[in-house]
């Protein structure tokens, strides 16, 4: 009995040790003015970690800071009003030692070498900590001296987990970085929940970029000028794998749901579903509607592609399940593609296999069909895509001035134009692909469209079943090989 009592005794001690809070205005901290909060916020968070736990609390109000590091058993929680404020001054963002880099040598990180990276704040090889909260994480991506133009070094993002466990973030608001939002990199058993994010205030500003394992993403609004949510495999010898999507809006002006472009490790046993992909809110610098007889509603912004899986890098693609999407205002619906922007020490190109796409309603506003695209030495296998309604755009009275053979571009960075603006099918090009099963699909175009709805070239065991066409249906089909 006494035993027992002290035990009860001792975890009422821990968990009372984890349940302390720290306000960061008890350390100083100060949203009067443009008072740099940087040491006063690390102090408590300094102070919670040395004290073994617990939350450290911001409270309303802004407050200015450069970059602060997270510490394990840490919870920084952002009170309703407060906004974590991100300096605009190069300074505040200083060099440092990430000891990520250590494990993982030269590896880069979204074309960045590790000890690059910049953040507003830094989770960095911990255990058991996050960001909650309903406030804002707010950087300064329109600073001048961020405005250094598409894919610059220097800029920093918002938020960086790198090799962490046990991690959550939830609620919070995030905006106006000048990089990548949020990025996940290396990290392991974490929850992403309620987060809404906003960021076009400068060049690649991803909404969030997520390489790790066993990680759940929900309830998250996305509204970004470069891709919306993006997995990355950029450490060859882990694979993002074993991940859940699901009730996600996803607005962007680059791509909406993508896998890539980084593919090193490859991505396997991976689900989205329940997602909404739509054209953003604002559109300061891409603007699509520039490629003329291309897009067909002008004077809007647009989504390049709704749905992206790449393997380009040498990594394997497998097990993709995506479900229950909707998608609008998209310059092609769906592109997946193997090819050699860079190989792995073996030399070989990525394998990719078993990919399901189903369930989804797609509105075009291009000519662009959708692409599935492997190589001769990589053919892509198993290929699903059933119970989808198409709407595109048509127009096309003449195909004089389309290519007659498309080109490989083996090396081309991997995008809807990469095999050009005019491709011979109005629906689906697809080519390099064993086992190709479509069906219920049911197309419709607003204006006459001249072009086959399905071009394959080099496809072997196809199979299209139930395919309407402007409410006329398509002779069912099976093709056991093409060129």
């Amino acid at each position: 009995m006494k035993r027992t009592v002290l035990y009860f005794v001792f975890l009422l001690f821990v968990s009372s040790c984890y349940a302390q809070t720290y306000n960061i205005r008890d350390f100083g901290a100060n949203s009067d003015s443009t008072k740099l909060n940087t040491k006063s916020i690390q102090f408590a968070i300094d102070k919670c970690n040395k004290d073994g736990g617990g939350e450290v609390q911001v409270p309303a109000g802004t407050y200015f800071t450069g970059t602060i590091f997270l510490k394990s058993n840490v919870y920084l929680r952002l009170l309703p009003g407060a906004i974590l404020q991100g300096s605009y001054h190069v300074s505040d963002y200083p060099e440092h030692d990430i000891s990520s880099k250590k494990k993982h040598a030269t590896i880069t990180h979204n074309g960045m070498y590790v000890a690059w990276l910049k953040a507003l704040i830094i989770a960095d090889n911990l255990t058991n900590a996050g960001i909650i909260g309903e406030g804002t994480i707010k950087g300064a991506g329109e600073g001048r001296a961020f405005q250094l133009g598409e894919n610059k070094n220097g800029k920093p993002m918002n938020v960086l987990f790198i090799g962490c466990k046990n991690v959550a973030l939830k609620g919070v608001r995030i905006l106006n970085s000048a990089q990548i939002t949020v990025s996940i990199s290396d990290c392991e058993e974490m929850s992403i929940d309620g987060l809404y994010i906003n960021s076009f205030v400068n060049w690649n500003t991803d909404g969030m970029d997520i390489d790790g394992r066993n990680i759940t993403v929900s309830n998250c609004i996305i509204d970004s000028e470069d891709d919306a949510l993006c997995f990355k495999s950029e450490y060859t010898d882990k694979p993002c794998e074993n991940i859940t999507t699901n009730n996600c809006v996803l607005a962007s002006n680059c791509n909406g749901l993508k896998f890539g472009t980084g593919s090193r490790g490859g991505f396997k046993n991976i689900t989205v579903s329940n997602i909404v992909i739509k054209k953003p809110s604002r559109d300061l610098l891409r603007k699509w509607n520039i490629l003329p007889g291309i897009v067909k509603k002008i004077n809007t912004n647009s989504v390049n592609t709704g749905i992206v899986i790449l393997g380009v890098d040498g990594g394997i693609v497998e097990n993709i399940n995506i479900s229950n999407v909707v998608m609008t205002d998209v310059i092609s619906p769906i592109m997946i593609r193997v090819s050699k922007r860079f190989l792995n020490e073996d030399g070989k190109p990525s394998i990719m296999r078993n990919i399901s796409i189903h369930d989804v309603f797609a509105e075009s506003q291009s000519i662009i069909p959708s692409v599935i695209a492997g190589l001769p030495e990589s053919v892509i296998q198993d290929i699903r895509i059933y119970n989808v309604r198409l709407m595109l755009p048509g127009d096309v009275n003449s195909t004089k001035d389309f290519p007659i053979r498309v080109p490989e571009n083996d090396r081309g960075y991997p995008e809807n134009r990469m095999f050009g603006l005019k491709l011979p099918a109005n629906s689906l090009y697809a080519r390099h692909v064993n086992g190709l099963y479509v069906t219920n699909v049911s197309i419709t175009t607003q204006a006459q469209d001249i072009r086959p709805v399905f071009v394959f070239d080099n496809v072997k065991d196809a199979i299209l079943e139930n395919i309407r066409f402007n409410g006329n249906t398509i002779k069912n089909k099976s093709i056991g090989g093409t060129k």
